[in-house]
């Protein structure tokens, strides 16, 4: 009887472990789908001054739509503006240009990338020369005085303008200004030529002639993508967010492959320009499918697009905003395509 006692209790010690153990297992499951779908009071979102998809998200009120909570939305005009507003933690998402983003990422701003919504093509931003300076191309800017925030995709992009023809940054004056700054100066005849987006291109147009834009850049084997990026604390801690909010990115996509009238509308009408004005912006971009974001972004963060960072990594580097450009295996660690699975 005492060993068939000692045998029973043997017995219930190990049905206890068991039980505690699948306790254990079911309550961190539990955990995790709670993790899984759980929401913040508010999200804060950035939208961009000039942005198309910035524009569709506003005007069709995709943000709202797909996030399941309250979302706060902020403009900004420049991605420079957005990478302060991440870094005082005024923001858990937005969607800007591959130079700032790049910046933020090297500089240890908290977040990472999550989708790339489209490559820049056309006249989303564009090298504009005043009438009457005598500029015809691009390498007629010698000398010159250009206008174009610094920081910015437009920098990137008139850099690499000047390189393909000849040129560099010594052979101009390049002055750092905000879109309507560059607009005033533009009107005060200080700039001769500006590189930047609308609605500021837009007002330069009036009285100017494009010379090169990011379409023809992009031809010419320069590629700048828009990146959606979300805060390190938003994946962690609330990842339902940031797969809602690529959900909103992806509808984007959609109505522009399938409704690009809408689109164009949608973006004339947020900008307070022409739907002429507007059309390239549609039409000229290449925007990207989930299955393209995933293909760009590689598994685990080893595609094309960690080149594209390390490229513009570069860039900053002969600028002296940084002082060693990360390597690819470095660059992967910030790029995360898991949100995007599935929705195509």
């Amino acid at each position: 009887m005492r060993r068939n006692g000692i045998l029973l209790g043997l017995l219930l010690t190990l049905s206890l472990v068991v039980l505690a153990g699948c306790s254990s297992t079911s309550g961190g499951a539990q955990a995790d789908a709670t993790k899984a779908s759980r929401y913040p009071e508010t999200v804060r979102v950035g939208i961009i001054e000039g942005g198309p998809e910035s524009a569709i998200l506003a005007k069709e009120g995709y943000l709202q739509k797909y996030i399941k909570t309250k979302v706060k939305v902020t403009t900004y005009s420049a991605g420079t503006d957005i990478n302060n507003a991440f870094i005082s933690r005024d923001l858990d998402l937005a969607s800007f240009g591959s130079s700032p983003v790049t910046l933020g990422l090297v500089n240890g701003v908290s977040y990472k990338a999550v989708g790339i919504p489209y490559n820049e093509g056309g006249n989303i931003e564009a090298l504009v020369a005043r009438n009457g300076t005598g500029i015809k191309k691009v390498a007629d800017l010698k000398g010159k005085t250009i206008g174009v925030p610094f920081g910015t995709t437009s920098h990137y992009a008139v850099l690499q303008a000047l390189k393909l023809a000849g040129l560099s940054a010594k052979d101009v004056t390049l002055m750092d200004l905000s879109g309507q700054n560059i607009v005033a100066a533009w009107k005060r005849k200080e700039i001769d030529a500006a590189y930047t987006w609308s609605p500021g291109l837009d007002e330069c147009v009036k009285t100017g002639t494009i010379i090169t834009n990011d379409g023809q850049l992009s031809q010419q084997g320069i590629k700048i993508p828009e990146i959606a990026v979300a805060s390190d604390n938003v994946i962690t801690n609330y990842p339902a967010v940031t797969r809602d909010y690529e959900q909103a990115m992806l509808a984007v996509s959609r109505l522009v492959h399938e409704h690009p009238q809408q689109a164009i509308a949608d973006v004339a009408s947020w900008e307070g320009i022409t739907k002429a004005s507007a059309k390239s912006q549609i039409v000229d971009n290449q925007w990207l499918t989930a299955a393209e974001q995933r293909q760009a972004f590689g598994s685990n963060g080893n595609g094309a697009f960690a080149k594209t960072l390390q490229i513009t990594a570069q860039f900053h580097k002969a600028q002296e905003n940084i002082t060693t450009v990360p390597s690819l295996s470095a660059l992967s660690q910030d790029i995360d395509g898991s949100f995007l699975k599935g929705d195509d």
